[in-house]
């Protein structure tokens, strides 16, 4: 798919408007070629969706053709013209055009042999002390203006680059003459430092060079870069700076791309560790989050693409998802999970730029190489592929049901033993976020979401009986999966229950029948039988109506349990969570009472599931698109943040909360479904607001998380 809506034609490339032309030309001369100007940097980026050659045939994630789901391959793209051309009035690019930049039949260029021989060695520098530039950025006088894109760089503090022309050497002075201001200077630099990545990377591509030695000379680039200046006195932002994005773009491309093999960590660290002084010297902090470690180099990480978020090319990204969940799924095919998720990317948020993530579970050759294909045609927009792929959240386990007398249901554990699932202090009031399953399940087991209410009239001959009942809500997948037969459901698992007591029985024979160790053993597995034998007898609920299946182009993945009426409950997520570190999450914040309709990109958020419990993250402006059931589906999704995983096996059905802005008391946004299955850092979602709509259109009732206000008792 990827080919078939990024196969159209190129149009001006911004940072690297003069085409490199494909004759001899000297060292110095290709070094010092204009670049343009930062100022213009809204005219270079004007068009950039329409940069890719018509000719490139890449088998990308979802590209054309209907032989290749789950063999990790792809057809090649025949079609010429692109839907996304058609649907937004783009066009291609004549060949002749010398404004274009055609890949096809290009020699390769005369290699700059004194660059790529001449390399110095890698030296160590001393280690720069990342508490102390910590502590100093926080002081550093930044100025007003808006930075570098406008060409009005804050020059209210007094420059620090007065003395570079002094310093340079003789050849570099021959290459360039600056004027006497020190904002032409950083410009200058900027631009000529874009420049010879951006040939280095060519190189690259064109197989000139390997990448170890490319490496290498990447790193004298950022040497070189206003070697006598520890700081700039200036304000230089993602959004505004051109030249800034694309060095990003080219180091996110060496570390995710080239340098992702583990022979490669020594020389993506001393890139990184380059980059990082780098940045540095432009005052952008990547120390953003008082509970990073500022004693060890930061990573690459993905961020939420949030309303803050100013670049360029925004509207863009959209454009491409929407156009991809608008095509065809008769002539697209990919491997089952294969997904494309566009978020920022970068050591911290403020130095992020916008990246385009792919993810497959089995990537090939020819995934890289349409990787290799595409950087060339977008200047600040990073692209990468990874072994990641969509999958449902329920955790698949096995089990097998007791027989004992039955006893109310207990929370004492026996010394030393701490099952691995929530019970509730009240069985009659079970709270939200339990774990669920049916109870003759084998298999499957996640999360209870949380409770909904029809309101409906008492004197509603049809659906009386269900005036005052309540419904419990889990993903469908959870509970229908192994039963399409209205399964009844325990809460907790049932199936996470017997593993448990199984795994009991396993370990008690490692020691002997008249040790203390084996009595502990039997008093937890004579609870646990006991608790399994309470929920036989006193069934939490029976399920009543359930979809997964494609709706408006999104998954609708839920299930609606009847509860038991000798049950009370209500959306509460219980005084009995243990490790919640919002100190917030405590007396009435622990209950839900609102529906987040329209969910603000970047909004803060957090789930509570039956395995990972509590995780946060940050809600992404743009949909994640993957290929499933063989067809495309686009949904909403978390990225964590700040820690690494967001969703896990068994976490299905959990709601996505926030907290309310300035009252007590969450609202849900949503139930998690689907997460990706490699990296766990993403957490697809069906908004609240699309379930209790679908609820009604199947229903004709509507739904609420609430329950309806009792009715008055007087005549």
């Amino acid at each position: 798919m990827v080919s078939k809506f990024f196969g159209f034609g190129k149009s001006k490339q911004s940072g690297r408007s003069e085409q490199q032309a494909p004759a001899v030309s000297s060292a110095s001369s290709s070094r010092s070629s204009p670049a343009p100007s930062i100022s213009g940097e809204h005219d270079v980026n004007e068009d950039m969706v329409s940069q890719v050659t018509t000719s490139l045939q890449s088998s990308s994630i979802f590209s054309k053709g209907r032989h290749t789901i789950g063999t990790g391959t792809s057809s090649n793209l025949t079609d010429g013209s692109s839907l996304f051309d058609k649907g937004l009035g783009l066009t291609a690019i004549d060949e002749n055009d010398s404004h274009g930049r055609s890949t096809v039949g290009k020699p390769l260029r005369v290699l700059d042999y004194e660059r790529l021989t001449s390399l110095n060695p890698v030296i160590e520098e001393e280690s720069v002390s990342m508490k102390e530039y910590n502590d100093d950025h926080s002081g550093l006088a930044s100025g007003s203006g808006s930075g570098m894109g406008s060409g009005n760089v804050s020059t209210s503090a007094n420059s620090t680059l007065s003395k570079h022309n002094a310093g340079l050497n003789s050849s570099r002075r021959s290459e360039r003459h600056y004027s006497t201001t020190s904002l032409e200077v950083l410009e200058n630099e900027l631009k000529l430092l874009n420049e010879n990545l951006v040939s280095l990377m060519d190189d690259i591509h064109q197989n000139v060079t390997n990448v170890s030695k490319a490496v290498i000379q990447a790193i004298e680039f950022f040497k070189k870069f206003l070697p006598d200046t520890n700081r700039v006195t200036y304000t230089v932002t993602m959004s505004n700076s051109l030249q800034l994005r694309s060095i990003t773009k080219i180091v996110s491309h060496f570390v995710d791309n080239l340098l992702n093999a583990s022979a490669f960590q020594n020389s993506r660290s001393i890139l990184l560790k380059a980059y990082f002084s780098f940045l540095q010297k432009l005052n952008i902090n990547v120390f953003e989050d008082q509970m990073d470690n500022i004693h060890t180099l930061p990573t690459m990480r993905n961020f939420a693409i949030d309303d803050k978020c100013a670049l360029p090319n925004m509207d863009k990204i959209s454009l491409i998802v929407d156009e991809i969940v608008r095509c065809d799924p008769s002539c697209i095919s990919d491997q089952d999970g294969a997904f494309i998720a566009p978020v920022l990317r970068g050591l911290s948020r403020k130095s992020a730029i916008l990246t385009v993530m792919f993810g497959l579970p089995n990537p090939q050759q020819e995934h890289h190489d349409m990787i290799k294909a595409l950087f060339s045609t977008f200047p600040d927009l990073h692209f990468y592929c990874v072994k990641d792929y969509i999958k449902p959240c329920a955790e698949v386990l096995s089990g097998i049901s007791p027989e004992m007398k039955a006893k109310p249901m207990e929370t004492t554990k026996a010394p030393t033993f701490v099952p691995p699932f929530r019970v509730p202090i009240d069985a009659f009031s079970p709270p939200i976020s339990l774990s669920i399953s049916t109870q003759e399940s084998q298999k499957m087991t996640g999360t209870l979401g949380g409770y909904l209410y029809p309101k409906i009239p008492k004197n509603d001959p049809k659906f009386a009986q269900f005036a005052d009942a309540t419904f419990a809500v889990t993903c469908a997948h959870v509970v229908l999966s192994e039963n399409q037969d209205y399964p009844y459901v325990s809460a907790p698992s049932a199936l996470l229950q017997n593993t448990y007591k199984n795994s009991l029985m396993e370990e008690r024979q490692h020691y002997s029948i008249t040790s203390p160790e084996y009595d502990g053993f039997n008093q937890e597995l004579q609870r646990v039988e006991s608790n399994l034998k309470w929920q036989s007898d006193h069934k939490f609920g029976q399920v009543v109506w359930g979809e997964r299946s494609i709706v408006d182009k999104s998954l609708s993945d839920f299930a609606i349990i009847k509860v038991n009426p000798e049950f009370t409950c209500q959306n509460y997520l219980g005084d009995d969570i243990n490790g919640l570190p919002d100190p917030a999450l405590r007396f009435r914040n622990l209950y839900v009472t609102e529906k987040i309709e329209n969910v603000k990109p970047g909004a803060n958020v957090f789930k509570i599931g039956a395995t990972s419990n509590y995780t946060t993250g940050k809600v992404n402006g743009t949909k994640l698109v993957y290929w499933a059931d063989n067809r495309i589906q686009s949904n909403e999704f978390v990225i964590s943040s700040p820690q690494p995983l967001f969703a896990n096996a068994g976490d299905s059905g959990a709601w996505v909360l926030s907290k309310l802005d300035g009252k007590l008391g969450l609202g849900v946004a949503g139930i998690l479904h689907s997460y990706d299955g490699e990296l766990k850092q993403f957490g697809l979602f069906t908004p609240i607001q699309t379930i209790l709509t679908r609820l009604q259109a199947v229903t004709g009732v509507e739904w609420d998380i609430n329950p309806p206000p009792v009715a008055s008792t007087t005549d």
